[in-house]
């Protein structure tokens, strides 16, 4: 971890659904997909709506994983990293907790200082900063005295590229517990969050808001670049009025809306979530283009419209739940309407990749898992939708797009 880049350190992070009943099924066989995976050219006319969305940070779109080996190093010594990157992960997240990035964004301080300002131990403090040191966060000069590097300033609680929740997020024990347990979850195949909180992740969150606010901070700092390469990758004027099912706060949502004047929109959401998106989307201005609708997205209220968005919800199931959603989106939608999932990919062939990781994550959780495009397909066609093209949005995530089944009868 060198250099002036913030990056992300440690267990790969998603965007999850809200609770509901889980589901269980096995997996879809494979399905060919010559010349599904495109890279859609835009004409100028299409592009202007999106020319004044700022690029989005590298740090927050990218995990910033290398899958390959590292040059110059022995096995031996990458391994050793491997080992030992837990040390890192909680130092990056004890830095974030103590509000060091902050206190030092005003210029080099000396660590008795510091101590005294997040109320820490003299001596304890000096030797985190110092682990600071060898990991790029901080530089240290004579006597003690420390100062904030690029890759440190990652660390602040606020501004751009900011990433102090997302680093205390990942190291609380409501992500760092049930990875100590992967081992068991390969064994089983379900998420260890019961056995070891107790709980499923969501009824965790609800016992714990502290840990809960950290988390939707953070991934709420991870929305709104992806919502911003979402909106780049597909042109929405097409569509008098979008659904986002699942939307949470709206900023997907508010991306669409701000971008493609032209369109409205419909956020759907369980109940006790829909109330931050109202006022998230009244904030924005963009209340009376509009609708917040509560409900469960496993029942048949969903609303009408001529988009469905699915962003980072079929990850956090598996594939039977994920059929009984995309089944009720379909009996639900007008004819003509198109399904957009905005979701991670992992390789067809083979080839490394930090999805992988990302589907680790989504198993040790939820119970969830990353997809290929071809599972991606036959899960589509399983509840009446044709695929039609993948888009990549950004670095991240890519758009797949899908049309109701020639066959539908609405069934």
């Amino acid at each position: 971890m060198s250099g002036g880049k913030c990056v992300q350190f440690s267990w790969a992070s998603c965007v999850f659904a809200k609770p509901a009943d889980r589901l269980r099924g096995s997996p879809p066989e494979d399905a060919p997909m010559a010349g599904l995976l495109t890279f859609s050219a835009r004409t100028d006319a299409a592009l202007r709506p999106h020319a004044f969305l700022p690029p989005a940070p590298e740090a927050v779109t990218s995990l910033g994983m290398s899958p390959t080996p590292v040059q110059n190093v022995s096995p031996q010594q990458q391994m050793l990293e491997f080992i030992t990157s837990a040390w890192k992960t909680q130092l990056v997240a004890t830095v974030a907790r103590l509000g060091l990035a902050d206190a030092l964004a005003g210029g080099a301080r000396s660590s008795d200082a510091l101590a005294h300002e997040v109320k820490a131990h003299p001596d304890g403090l000096y030797r985190l900063l110092r682990g600071g040191v060898a990991i790029g966060l901080f530089e240290e000069k004579p006597p003690r005295t420390f100062s904030l590097t690029p890759l440190g300033a990652c660390l602040r609680s606020s501004g751009p590229g900011a990433m102090a929740d997302l680093a205390i997020s990942q190291a609380d024990r409501s992500h760092w517990l049930p990875w100590g347990q992967l081992h068991e979850a390969v064994r089983t195949g379900l998420p260890t969050t019961r056995q070891v909180l107790g709980a499923d992740i969501w009824e965790h969150f609800a016992k714990h808001p502290e840990e809960a606010t950290f988390f939707a901070r953070a991934m709420g700092a991870f929305s709104a670049p992806l919502a911003s390469d979402v909106v780049r990758a597909h042109d929405f004027s097409r569509y008098a009025r979008v659904a986002d099912v699942g939307g949470s706060q709206g900023i997907l949502l508010a991306a669409v809306l701000r971008a493609f004047p032209g369109c409205r929109g419909v956020l759907f959401d369980l109940p006790h979530v829909i109330e931050g998106a109202r006022e998230h989307l009244k904030a924005e201005g963009l209340a009376d283009r509009t609708e917040v609708v509560g409900g469960s997205f496993f029942e048949p209220v969903l609303p009408a419209a001529d988009a469905y968005l699915l962003k980072n919800i079929l990850h956090d199931w598996d594939d039977a739940s994920s059929i009984a959603l995309l089944t009720q989106i379909r009996r639900a939608a007008p004819a003509g309407a198109r399904l957009l999932v905005v979701e991670a990919l992992i390789p067809e062939d083979g080839s490394p990749s930090s999805t992988a990781l990302l589907d680790l994550n989504m198993l040790v959780l939820v119970g969830g898992r990353e997809r290929t495009a071809s599972e991606f397909k036959a899960l589509l066609a399983s509840a009446g939708w044709a695929l039609e093209r993948i888009t990549p949005a950004g670095s991240l995530v890519s758009v797949i797009e899908a049309r109701q089944h020639l066959s539908d009868n609405r069934g």
